[in-house]
């Protein structure tokens, strides 16, 4: 008893594991153990399989066929057990393994093709149940979506950049102009009265409207300034007096 124990876990140290079938490259395999108290088991054989039981071992289950039945499949990953069925010739119709196949995410559909010289296409799914021929407890697999392109991000608004301030224009220093000569008279450009003027004052033209005859006329002088136009005035005012002084003492000595 102990040495069939030992036996035991042997075999099942070497029964393979099957691959996993999500985003299967290749073909999907599907194994049905519920006909004897499992489960439903998926594995993925890469690439193009050459046939079904190449396929089956490629994704990771090891197969038996029966010894007096060439290419028939009678235990998978040693189930059923040599208690349940010899495996020397094919099983009873009630409890055998049957073999399908599908297309990805398509329907399942009973193979009249022994898995030993079926080729599945790349792509397509192949199925496995235990029983009397019952389709596998799960429908096909789909097909792994397409890789979708990587989404591009929008690029991080860039800061507005720093605008220089804005220079001053330099500040307009306005100076005077010179001083023209023609604004400016030179103390040699005061015409002085004549002598015939002098003699008109003398002779007794002191009136006021003679004053101011003569005041206008040093005005309209060209080139005299106000300072020269004052003392204009003051000199006409001096031969004035001058002149009603000359006239008293003519009369004075007209009376004597």
């Amino acid at each position: 008893m102990r040495r069939l124990f030992v036996a035991l876990a042997l075999v099942a140290a070497f029964v393979p594991v099957p691959a996993s079938a999500a985003g299967c490259d290749g073909v999907t395999v599907v194994v049905d153990y519920r006909g004897l108290g499992g489960g439903v088991q998926q594995g993925c054989a890469p690439g193009s399989p050459s046939s079904g039981v190449a396929a089956l071992t490629a994704a990771g289950f090891g197969y038996t066929y029966a010894s007096r039945q060439a290419g028939f499949v009678c235990r998978i990953n040693g189930r059923p057990g040599t208690d349940a069925d010899k495996c020397v010739s094919a099983s009873p119709a009630t409890a055998y393994w049957s073999y399908w196949h599908a297309p990805a995410g398509g329907a399942w559909t009973y193979s009249n093709q022994g898995a030993a010289t079926y080729v599945p296409a790349r792509g397509t799914v192949q199925g496995w149940s235990f029983g009397a021929g019952e389709q596998p407890g799960i429908a096909p697999p789909a097909a792994p979506a397409p890789p979708q392109p990587p989404v591009r991000q929008p690029p991080a608004p860039q800061p507005p950049a720093q605008q220089p301030p804005a220079q001053q224009p330099p500040a307009q220093t306005t100076t005077a102009p010179p001083p023209s000569s023609s604004s400016v008279a030179a103390p040699s450009s005061v015409v002085p009265a004549s002598s015939a003027e002098v003699s008109s004052v003398a002779a007794g033209e002191t009136s006021a409207p003679a004053v101011a005859e003569k005041s206008r006329q040093v005005e309209e002088k060209p080139g005299l300034g106000w300072v020269w136009t004052l003392l204009a005035v003051l000199v006409i005012a001096a031969l004035v007096v001058a002149g009603l002084l000359v006239a008293r003492r003519r009369r004075a000595v007209e009376d004597e």
